[in-house]
């Protein structure tokens, strides 16, 4: 592939039995690991949480952390060995030569800064551009990757925009620096469908014309397989297959590759009991929720809002960033307060009190414990106010939950640090259940999560929704997961509920436009409209 743009790229990138660890014995947590990026080409690296994709990234950068070091093998860019280069050069290389994209980029900003600084900097570092200059080129950019309205994004402030429109500008500050190889980490695991195509469709117009090499870290093959040319699969810090996009979806050779595909494609979920009929036990009337003054629409993050969840029943609620989703959420648990409508609980008449009756999963589970205490003291936490509790016996019902989501004991003198994604989610589920809601509300609960763990926690929440009798609220932005795991959808536009439909009914045939173009975007495509081979295999 020829490459095309402002800057020729000779030779690529290209790692050579690289291994990283600690330096001591039996320590090491990538081994051997081989790959190159030519220029113009897009290679995925794609292997479950902890399997030593992103140390991989960060060894390309020489950036790994702290006590982990570089023990052996060769990463060169150009022809240039970064293993070996001193800090001056590589700080000229990294956001210039070689950019990075990282996962979640409000976090990776400086809120203090507008994107305006963010832009400047790699421009004045890379471009040798100022002032006026500089100005001029971070608007194009900005133009480039899809802002509307670059005048007003380029004064924006990263929380006031959107995760799409925050990615579009980390995109944007990564080619500031007119870089030949772009390392993307997970860059779209966070958002919903219609952006993550967005950001694909991107960086593949952006590899095309500019021949910038692309190195995609993901956990979801099917989200890259209609742009990868190859994909390495990895492993417990080493590469375990490597084969053509195509050759690799079609006939995988490794058990591994198999059970990442088998795990990403989710078969909707098989009943034994259908959801009770008999009467809801959560009905929103109209509900509404304005920021700001109430009189400027424009902050409605909800309006009139009509929904009720039945006994029993898994209901998915659908809708792109900033629909409303989380805002929703949190109405119903009572962390945000409805400024219009009503939200009605019809609990059982034994149900515990009304104020732990709806418990919240979080989507970030590293995000959902305090960093600084173990587990077991977070998980005591909700059950300190119920006095009637003796100590013996909240570390029964802790002991009790741990086992219910299939955790080791010893995890509850760990700290967040020192777990999982996957771990820390089942703690997280393992919180909820301590108060014995009735409703559970998952808000983007396995977004974060490589599929095989994902597949878990959904079997999981399956098993609990059944054992309990739980009614559980999934919001989230996969198609999929909704598709596995709901008996009904609800789809949120703009803060409004556009579509409500039996799961069955809405895949097949889905009403409002919106819901089509959800539907649509769940089935990656390449820019030219091309179905990839891999829902070629689904089907």
């Amino acid at each position: 592939m020829s490459p095309v743009g402002t800057r020729l790229v000779l030779e690529g990138l290209e790692v050579r039995q690289a291994s990283a660890g600690t330096g001591a014995p039996g320590k090491r947590l990538l081994s051997g690991v081989s790959l190159s990026v030519e220029p113009g080409e897009f290679l995925a690296l794609v292997g479950s949480s902890g399997s030593g994709k992103t140390l991989t990234a960060m060894s390309c950068l020489r950036l790994l952390p702290p006590g982990l070091h570089i023990t052996g093998g060769s990463i060169t860019l150009d022809g240039q060995d970064l293993a070996q280069a001193p800090e001056h050069q590589l700080n000229s290389i990294r956001g210039g030569r070689l950019g990075m994209l990282f996962q979640q980029p409000k976090r990776m900003f400086n809120p203090n800064r507008t994107i305006e600084q963010h832009l400047k900097e790699p421009l004045r570092l890379h471009a040798g551009l100022r002032g006026a200059k500089a100005r001029t080129k971070a608007l194009e950019l900005l133009e480039e990757v899809g802002f509307a309205d670059p005048g007003k994004g380029i004064r924006a402030y990263p929380h006031q925009l959107s995760g799409g429109m925050a990615q579009r500008a980390m995109t944007a500050v990564a080619l500031a620096g007119q870089p030949g190889m772009l390392l993307a980490d997970e860059p779209t695991s966070a958002l919903d469908k219609v952006l993550e195509r967005q950001i694909l469709q991107l960086l593949d117009r952006e590899r095309r014309e500019r021949g910038l090499g692309i190195l995609y870290i993901t956990h979801n093959i099917a989200s890259v397989a209609a742009y990868a040319d190859r994909v390495l699969v990895m492993n417990s810090g080493s590469i375990v297959e490597a084969a053509p996009a195509g050759e690799l979806l079609t006939r995988p050779k490794t058990d591994y590759t198999r059970q990442l595909l088998a795990a990403a494609r989710l078969a909707p979920e098989s009943r034994r009991r259908p959801p009770s009929r008999e009467r809801d036990i959560l009905v929103l009337d109209r509900v509404g929720k304005h920021f700001g003054p109430r009189r400027k629409l424009g902050h409605a993050a909800l309006h009139d809002v009509s929904l009720a969840l039945r006994r029993g029943e898994i209901l998915g609620v659908l809708g792109q960033s900033g629909s409303g989703k989380s805002t929703l959420a949190k109405a119903i648990v009572g962390l945000e307060t409805a400024s219009t409508g009503s939200i009605a609980r019809q609990l059982d008449a034994a149900a515990p009190r009304e104020a732990t009756a709806v418990q919240l999963v979080f989507q970030e589970p590293h995000s959902a414990f305090d960093p600084r205490m173990t587990l077991r003291t977070s998980l005591q936490a909700p059950l300190r106010p119920h006095r009637e509790l003796s100590p013996e016996e909240r570390d029964a019902r802790i002991a009790a939950a741990m086992q219910e989501v299939e955790l080791d004991p010893s995890l509850l003198d760990k700290r967040p640090g020192q777990c999982s994604g996957g771990q820390l989610q089942r703690a997280t589920i393992a919180r909820a259940l301590l108060l014995e809601p009735q409703v559970l509300i998952c808000d983007e609960a396995t977004s974060a999560l490589d599929a095989l763990t994902q597949r878990t926690i959904l079997n999981l929440l399956l098993r609990l929704q059944r054992e309990r009798n739980l009614s559980l609220i999934v919001i989230s932005h996969d198609m999929d997961v909704v598709r596995y795991m709901c008996d009904r959808v609800a789809v949120l536009l703009e803060g409004q509920v556009v579509e409500v439909a039996e799961t069955k009914d809405f895949f097949a045939a889905p009403q409002h436009e919106h819901s089509r173009a959800l539907v649509s975007a769940s089935i990656p495509c390449r820019a030219d409209g091309q179905w990839t081979v891999l829902e070629a295999v689904k089907t």
